[in-house]
């Protein structure tokens, strides 16, 4: 006996509404797909900002407690003399209206730009009456160098700051930026930076200071102090205590025309 094949049944016609229904579902669950694969993106690239940060965050964290460790013993450092009350090189009438601070790190390639592009403007703001300039040099660019050249010109400069006064410094100030090593070497040696404290009018004492070492721990103390303010790198130029945006001469004449109107 052969078995009878079965049939299908014949089911009814879908209406088209029902049909239009289930294409208008289908394309919500994409569209809804789609959103969340967007917000997924979204959250990956926050999540990497984050991170990102949170590094930026913890090397500056880090510096800042090696720079207050570096004198170990607690002890308080030497302050050169003839620096403001927070540490700068101040030249200009004392009772001039207008103040511009530039800080700065000897061993800066930015810094030496700043100084080149705005000398003649610092000059005539120095020779002045109405704008005094402050230079407040710190060391935090130790790690561009093999021999923490940082601290070691900072503190060539403040040996001739001690032994030859405040025009012998600026001319020493001039000298290292002129003669700046590249990142990543090992800086100019201590006999190279006490003959360009000589050139810039020390004398023989200048030697020693320079080969002691004699404001490290100071330069650690200066630059620990700056970065817990507003300071986050350099150059970084304030006039009346506000800190610029820019570092172009164009800014800061803007400033100071400002600062001084007031």
């Amino acid at each position: 006996m052969s078995k009878q094949s079965k049939k299908k049944p014949n089911l009814p016609p879908v209406p088209a509404e029902q049909r239009a229904a289930s294409a208008d579902r289908r394309a919500a669950a994409a569209q809804l797909m789609q959103q969340q694969r967007r917000r997924d993106r979204r959250r990956t690239v926050l999540i990497q900002v984050a991170v990102g940060l949170v590094a930026v965050v913890a090397v500056v964290a880090t510096t800042l407690v090696v720079l207050s460790q570096r004198d170990g013993d607690g002890a308080v450092a030497t302050t050169p003399p003839g620096l403001t009350e927070d540490g700068a090189v101040r030249f200009g009438a004392a009772d001039a209206p207008v103040t511009l601070q530039a800080v700065e790190d000897f061993q800066c390639p930015a810094c030496r730009q700043f100084e080149q592009a705005n000398v003649d403007l610092l000059t005539s703001y120095r020779e002045g009456d109405q704008v005094a300039v402050e230079y407040r040099p710190i060391a935090f660019l130790d790690r561009m160098s093999t021999t923490g050249y940082s601290t070691r010109a900072l503190n060539a400069s403040m040996c001739v700051l001690e032994d030859a006064g405040k025009d012998a410094w600026l001319a020493m100030h001039q000298s290292l930026y002129e003669q700046q090593p590249p990142e990543g070497g090992a800086g100019l040696p201590d006999d190279q930076l006490v003959g360009m404290a000589e050139d810039a009018g020390a004398g023989g004492a200048v030697e020693g200071c320079i080969d002691d070492g004699r404001y490290d721990d100071w330069a650690a103390q200066q630059t620990a102090d700056v970065f817990s303010g507003e300071v986050s790198g350099t150059p970084t130029v304030f006039v009346n205590g506000t800190k610029l945006g820019g570092t172009d001469t164009a800014s800061i004449q803007k400033a100071v025309a400002e600062a001084g109107a007031k």
